[in-house]
């Protein structure tokens, strides 16, 4: 009985011994244990395109800067502004100093001015007193002959009834002759006096506008210079929260900053209208052929995340996007990003809350296949023509070449080689996991390995 009871006993113990190995052990021992799994799917799939990139208003005003100058303070950027509120404000030392100096020569063009404008008017003065000498001269000398002729004619009459001797006669008439002739040269001399006071005020009315051009000449440069003063305070044109502006700094692009220099006319801030925004996004060259116009897509932006967006392709880029990386971040690794073009999406309801430059994800719906088999895209290995996935049998896996179809970001179609409920590995059970590189190596900017697969 006691040998039965043991034998029992021993039966039992080798059976859990059996049972743990078979259940526990051996599976832990299989070398999918700990490989991460999926199940084929069958049904309708969305191929779509997923990318990062920021708002941008469709429609906003540019503020700018009337002249070059050095930015000496900003208003913080995200401020409401109104219209004509004060934005920006430029260095205007070198203006004062223009200023300073404009305003001495203005005073000096003023003075000579005045000089000029008090000469003619003494001049003018002078000539009129010397017209009327003259002319006064020409009247008296009128009269002088009319006496003269007078007496003449008298003597003349005189002679005729023999009263008065011949000689008489001929004093008379030289007397006459001589103030006929002194009458003419007192007329030429009044012609000339005249013609040389309009010869002399001519001069000096000329003087007078060489002064007043001078004078204005030196205004238009001083008010040029105050126009600047005043403009070195740019104003916002429009009402809405400001937006710095991206612009060309020394070797890269950056946004405008407090000590920048800024040259004429260039954009320094932006107001964007909110109800306008729309999502900004890079495609790559291999999708852009992908994209058409009016396209359905849904947008998430980083500050509101639990908003979805709905809206559509409005347009798309011709021409490569020249600094991608600088304008929808990424890059700056030993991987080139590729050529990417400018995809804008309009949304159907944007929110007020929006702002320019938001981080903002979008998916293009690009089509939809109504019936399909799909695994993660992270199940399938190897490139081009040579496909293939590990389907998982048991604690083993059998590795079958498949035809793959379409993809989208996260899942791809399976045309062949697969059944829907199969179970296929997320991770290639023939290879290991490698050590995860040292501090040093990181630091060095060696290629990660974490998660990569050796043989």
């Amino acid at each position: 009985m006691k040998k039965i009871i043991i034998i029992i006993i021993l039966f039992i113990i080798l059976g859990g011994a059996f049972f743990t190995y078979n259940q526990i052990i051996k599976h832990r021992l299989s070398p999918v244990a700990n490989i991460p799994t999926a199940t084929v799917k069958k049904g309708p799939f969305e191929i779509t395109i997923s990318t990062i990139g920021t708002l941008d208003a469709a429609v906003k005003k540019n503020v700018t800067s009337d002249f070059g100058g050095k930015i000496i303070k900003l208003i913080p950027e995200g401020t409401y502004v109104k219209e004509g509120d004060p934005v920006i404000w430029i260095d205007t030392s070198d203006f004062d100093d223009q200023k300073k100096d404009l305003q001495v020569e203005v005073d000096l063009a003023k003075t000579k001015l005045d000089q000029k404008e008090e000469t003619l008017r003494l001049t003018r003065l002078k000539n009129d007193l010397s017209l009327k000498g003259q002319t006064a001269k020409v009247e008296f000398q009128d009269l002088k002959l009319k006496d003269a002729k007078l007496n003449y004619e008298k003597q003349k009459i005189l002679v005729e009834k023999n009263l008065v001797a011949k000689s008489a006669l001929d004093d008379a008439q030289i007397a006459f002759l001589q103030a006929e002739l002194t009458l003419k040269q007192e007329q030429i001399n009044l012609k000339k006096l005249i013609e040389d006071q309009k010869s002399d005020v001519k001069i000096k009315e000329s003087d007078v506008e060489i002064a007043k051009v001078e004078l204005e000449r030196q205004k238009k440069k001083l008010d040029d210079v105050l126009e600047k003063i005043e403009k070195s305070v740019c104003k916002a044109n429009g009402q809405g929260h400001i937006s710095y502006a991206i612009t060309w700094k020394g070797n890269k692009m950056g946004k405008i900053a407090e000590g920048d220099q800024t040259w004429r006319r260039s954009t320094l801030m932006e107001i964007p209208d909110p109800a306008t925004m729309q999502a900004v996004i890079p495609i790559s060259e291999i999708d852009i052929g992908k994209i058409i116009v009016g396209q359905s897509a849904e947008i998430t932006v980083d500050a509101l995340p639990s908003q979805v967006f709905k809206g559509k392709v409005e347009t798309k880029g011709v021409v490569p996007i020249s600094n991608a990386e600088f304008f929808f971040g990424g890059g700056g690794g030993g991987t080139p990003r590729g050529k990417e073009f400018e995809v804008r999406i309009k949304m159907e309801k944007p929110d007020e809350k929006f702002r320019q430059g938001m981080t903002s994800r979008v998916r293009v719906f690009i089509n939809k296949i109504s019936d399909a088999l799909y695994i993660p895209q992270e199940s399938v290995f190897g490139e081009k023509e040579n496909r293939y996935i590990f389907v998982k049998k048991g604690t083993g896996f059998e590795k079958r070449n498949v035809t793959i179809g379409d993809t989208n970001e996260n899942h791809i179609v399976v045309v062949k080689g697969l059944s829907k409920g199969e179970t296929v590995l997320l991770r290639d059970p023939t290879k290991k996991i490698e050590r995860i590189g040292t501090i040093e190596e990181i630091k060095k900017g060696l290629e990660p390995v974490i998660g990569s697969q050796t043989k």
